[in-house]
């Protein structure tokens, strides 16, 4: 058996169907005679094929093939693989190495791939005997699939292919279990007099938010996604629900002043970001946090940490809480003051109108994915995710991801709908995914959201550096086609600036049956930071 076909076998065992890549000239060794029953999913840039590969994983919740060329090509990837580690997506990263029998002499596209991915990287590590690679990838594959999930690399010299090689052992995995501890935890919840829960990306799963839901409404407790939280695990119609927190002290310890206990499950305590000075926890608030990362373990301000798997943790937590059948808020008030907000805006073709107009038209069921940057506040404001994986960003704030990583996101559940919402600047970070977009037929409805500039550095400008607005070189880019790039690479766009037409232009596309754009031309007045 050669090295080829052991790794082919180890693909079709672990029921790998996609590989995702930008194939080069040490790449061609392991993409000779590739076997039908899987399907090259080509991206024009590193960057591209690495999130199209994040958003598979996460909608999938199985790692994700990756196959990257040689240095070059992992630099190229870097921003996209410390997305992918942020994220906790789980990724078999590849790629070819220069042949072994001139390594020496440092050829030509060759380098130190395992230092260039260790630092975006659950593990990296260079095959050295060729019998190695089909294992090397099984342990890759285990370690990505492990919590805290993540990228794992693997460089394979081109010359080892047609060498000799040995079967991998595909082991299974170990279930997560909850953690230790929860009893406490559900006394202290019980005696307090005001809690709140705050859920992090992790607990985006069926049974966190079955559990979520039913611990919230039997202690009638107020429910907040983490700040920067990445995924939502709770209704946003839900009466209980108040949004997700601000990253910044002042506002942390604004809203959880009510509060005598914060119970933190599946996120950092807390990530903020600017720095203000101050503690993240009000005076007299207990913050408990439960999490399988140790290193947010190790990096929090919470009172205790409970180590284990967080929606597992929900699970037991909902049954041992005692049902204080509390009556129910309504959300009738807010409601009707966001909608009053939109059509105020509508006007001018304002953002938070242009988002009510979104979320007004979004079949249900449809998945979110959100760089829409200077806008998040008002897209998350507006629409309504109710179940697993309807919303998705990027946890490290890592621009270029959301284009493709919505296609990914369809290529792994065609029939669910996909709706990328980006900001005109984060467009052009990852363009040339349309092009993937349209060879795959993946059918992403992309909103984008045009004000002809970097909106959140013009209000970083305006919080910090007041009176220095307008001073601040590059912060306008004017004359993007947005609508002619999508077209140039096979995927119909139109764009709309008369408010009157935003609801019809949105129908359309959603209804266009492939991969469509609508550019949004809204009023480019710069909002307020927070």
């Amino acid at each position: 058996m050669t090295v080829r076909e052991a790794v082919f076998q180890w693909l079709k065992e672990r029921k790998v169907d996609r590989v995702f890549g930008n194939p080069g000239s040490t790449e061609l060794s392991f993409l000779v005679d590739f076997p039908k029953e899987i399907q090259y999913v080509l991206a024009l840039q590193e960057s591209v094929a690495t999130a199209m590969a994040d958003g598979y994983a996460q909608m999938t919740g199985r790692p994700a093939f990756l196959n990257l060329h040689v240095a070059p090509g992992v630099g190229n990837a870097i921003g996209a693989m410390f997305n992918a580690l942020k994220n906790k997506s789980p990724l078999v990263v590849t790629t070819g190495q220069q042949d072994t029998r001139h390594i020496l002499n440092e050829p030509f596209l060759s380098g130190d791939l395992v230092g260039l991915a260790r630092p975006v990287c659950k593990h990296a590590y260079e095959v050295l005997n060729p019998s190695d690679t089909a294992p090397a990838l099984e342990l890759a594959y285990r370690i990505a699939n492990t919590p805290p999930k993540g990228p794992a690399f693997v460089s394979i010299p081109v010359n080892y292919w047609t060498m000799q090689g040995d079967p991998a052992t595909v082991r299974q995995e170990h279930a997560s279990s909850a953690a230790d501890g929860l009893d406490r935890v559900a006394e202290a919840l019980n005696s307090a007099v005001k809690p709140a829960l705050v859920l992090g990306a992790q607990c985006d799963e069926p049974e966190g938010w079955e559990a979520s839901i039913a611990l919230a409404e039997k202690l009638g407790c107020a429910v907040f996604s983490a700040p920067l939280a990445s995924r939502m695990a709770f209704p946003t119609n839900h009466p209980l629900y108040r949004g997700t927190l601000i990253p910044a002290a002042p506002r942390l310890l604004q809203v959880l002043a009510e509060f005598d206990l914060v119970l933190a499950v599946g996120c950092p305590v807390f990530l903020v970001y600017p720095y203000f000075p101050g503690k993240l926890i009000p005076p007299g608030c207990r913050a408990i946090q439960i999490t399988d990362d140790p290193t947010e373990a190790t990096k929090t301000v919470a009172s205790e940490t409970l180590m284990g798997d967080p929606v597992q943790s929900l699970v037991e937590l909902a049954a041992l809480v005692e049902d204080k059948k509390p009556a129910l808020p309504s959300k009738a008030v807010e409601t009707a003051k966001l909608r009053s907000e939109a059509m105020r805006a509508k006007p001018t073709m304002g953002v938070s109108y242009a988002m009510y107009a979104l979320s007004k038209n979004l079949p249900d069921g449809a998945t979110v994915f959100d760089e829409s940057i200077s806008s998040t506040l008002q897209l998350k404001s507006h629409i309504a995710s109710v179940g697993p994986k309807q919303y998705f960003t990027v946890a490290s704030g890592g621009l270029g991801w959301g284009m493709p990583a919505s296609i990914g996101a369809k290529l792994a559940e065609p029939d669910r709908p996909v709706v990328c919402a980006i900001g005109d600047g984060s467009c052009m970070y990852s363009i040339q995914a349309l092009w993937t977009a349209a060879q795959q037929r993946a059918g992403v409805f992309y909103y984008a959201i045009n004000n002809s500039g970097y909106s959140i550095l013009k209000s970083f400008t305006k919080a910090f550096y007041p009176g220095a607005e307008g001073t601040v070189p590059g912060l306008e880019i004017p004359q993007l086609d947005l609508v002619a790039l999508a077209k140039s690479m096979g995927v119909e766009a139109a764009r709309v600036s008369d408010p009157e037409g935003l609801e019809a232009a949105i129908q359309r596309g959603l209804a266009y049956g492939g991969p469509y754009l609508l550019d949004v031309m809204v009023d480019p007045t710069v909002p307020n930071l927070f």
